[in-house]
């Protein structure tokens, strides 16, 4: 049985990248955040201005929130353990689904240009992935090549190359649905948000790559998904009109 773990520190070279990306997007969601809550300064005129205060308290919020992310994402990268054993291929990591792959049922074993292994099985959720930051890393080519010959791929995937892309869309979507009142821009961007959310829900709760506790709070989704649904039929109606006179 060969067992393969996250070199010591391997962590540190992907922090920094999953920042870059984590942090604007919250800057975004943020600022789209207030945006929408917001209300519009003809109608306070003679209120206390919070705005500040709830500027305060969202940057806080998301800065302990990005630590708490950090945190966690941290101890599930260095749970990884990539095993070769009795004619089967298995990924274990911290509070996640076990991914078995038998050899007979591996269809393709590539290395990517980042130097990401992948081993794809039979079926779309049998699937691994094995971060460069392996510990043996020459050790670990050789075992897979040994099992089928590995294929070089230049192209990043599709998702990869987009989540972030998907992120803000969202977030873009959201602020055209609960700030826009033109019924056709809301009809679609509300379609787009619904499908997208529904869409990210099922992906989250039957992937095999990610923990527990990110499935059950996909559950989140679902309350937005309702607030959504609500704001689109107000606005569509005319309900929200008749509540402000």
């Amino acid at each position: 049985m060969q067992v393969f773990k996250i070199r010591q520190d391997g962590f540190k070279e992907i922090r920094n990248k999953m920042l870059l990306r984590l942090i604007p997007m919250v800057l975004v969601a943020g600022a789209v955040g207030i945006g929408i809550g917001t209300i519009n300064k003809e109608q306070t005129e003679n209120n206390v201005n919070v705005q500040p205060m709830i500027i305060t308290v969202a940057i806080f919020a998301s800065g302990f929130g990005i630590y708490l992310s950090v945190r966690r994402q941290k101890a599930l990268f260095e749970s990884y353990r990539f095993i070769i054993a009795d004619g089967v291929v298995m990924r274990e990591q911290l509070d996640t689904p076990k991914i078995s792959i038998q050899f007979n049922d591996i269809k393709e074993i590539a290395k990517h240009k980042s130097g990401v292994f992948s081993v794809k099985g039979r079926d779309a959720a049998s699937l691994i992935a094995i971060p460069v930051q392996i510990d043996d890393y020459q050790q670990l080519e050789a075992a897979l090549q040994q099992i089928q010959p590995i294929v070089l791929k230049d192209q990043v995937p599709f998702m990869e190359r987009y989540q972030s892309l998907a992120a803000l869309a969202t977030v873009g979507l959201m602020f055209c649905v609960y700030r826009v009142n033109n019924k056709i821009i809301v009809a679609l961007s509300g379609s787009a948000l619904v499908a997208l959310l529904v869409w990210s829900f099922i992906k989250i709760r039957n992937s095999k790559h990610l923990d527990n506790k990110t499935k059950r709070s996909a559950w989140w989704v679902v309350l937005v998904l309702v607030f959504v649904i609500a704001v689109m039929i107000a606005k569509l109606t005319g309900l929200g009109d008749l509540q402000k006179h």
